[in-house]
């Protein structure tokens, strides 16, 4: 019954970037903790859906019978806060990764904007992978990865979600989170605005902040420190409702 101690794994889903494939949470998975049973999920890589419909796609895939957690990579952050703010029953904890509730871009980025066809432009350049996203040393397979999963997606589908992305504004649903948020981000991040952790910290000061030294792409350059602290964090999450849950029915 949902609520009660369970030694059974936690279905965490894993909603990825922009990118959308999934493919690039291999890194992460690979170094999957037991507590954990992670779900990776998908978007349409030839049509675009916006947030909306995005939202209604995903919660078409979550449990109504047991517990479980989401995490939201880069994109998907504002989409794992506008499902926490509906309250399900079965959500104990979301995981905000290397993400944003609003104005993503860093200010550097506005420079870049006249090159956006050619950097959604399949195959993404390399240099564009390891400047905005992996870090000037990151594995050439890495690389490979990134620029391969986007390579599976039309180029038209992944500008219009980057611009859905930076005029997205989900404070709302943000404060109005019911389950506990952890925010993992990257020191060398240069991708996002820098001040992102700051301003999930002013909205939910209970909200759990965690830096790592890593770029944009922290689950997959930091995969084991990214999966204990996500791991930790979710164990705490739902023992927390299962004890509140017990409480609230023995009362």
């Amino acid at each position: 019954m949902m609520g009660e101690p369970s030694t059974a794994p936690l279905a965490t889903f894993l909603l990825p970037g922009l990118e959308g494939t999934g493919r690039l949470f291999a890194r992460f998975v690979a170094a999957a903790d037991p507590a954990l049973d992670l779900r990776v999920l998908s978007y349409p890589p030839d049509r675009h859906l916006g947030y909306a419909a995005l939202e209604e796609l995903v919660t078409r895939q979550l449990p109504a019978d047991r517990p479980y957690a989401l995490l939201g990579e880069s994109f998907a952050g504002p989409l794992v806060l506008r499902i926490a703010s509906r309250a399900p029953p079965g959500l104990v904890g979301i995981v905000l990764a290397t993400t944003f509730h609003r104005r993503p871009a860093a200010r550097a980025l506005s420079a870049l904007r006249p090159l956006g066809l050619v950097f959604f432009r399949a195959p993404m350049p390399a240099h564009a992978v390891r400047i905005l996203l992996a870090g000037a040393d990151a594995p050439d397979d890495l690389v490979e990865e990134v620029r391969d999963a986007v390579a599976l997606v039309k180029g038209s589908v992944m500008a219009r979600r980057a611009r859905e992305a930076l005029r997205v504004d989900a404070t709302e649903h943000l404060r109005a989170c019911p389950v506990p948020v952890l925010f993992l981000g990257g020191r060398e991040d240069r991708l996002l605005r820098s001040a992102l952790p700051i301003e999930v910290r002013a909205l939910r000061p209970d909200a759990e902040i965690r830096m790592l030294d890593a770029p944009h792409l922290v689950l997959q350059t930091r995969p084991r420190e990214s999966m204990r602290l996500v791991a930790d964090f979710l164990a705490r999450a739902a023992n927390g409702k299962a004890g509140a849950d017990a409480r609230r029915r023995a009362g």
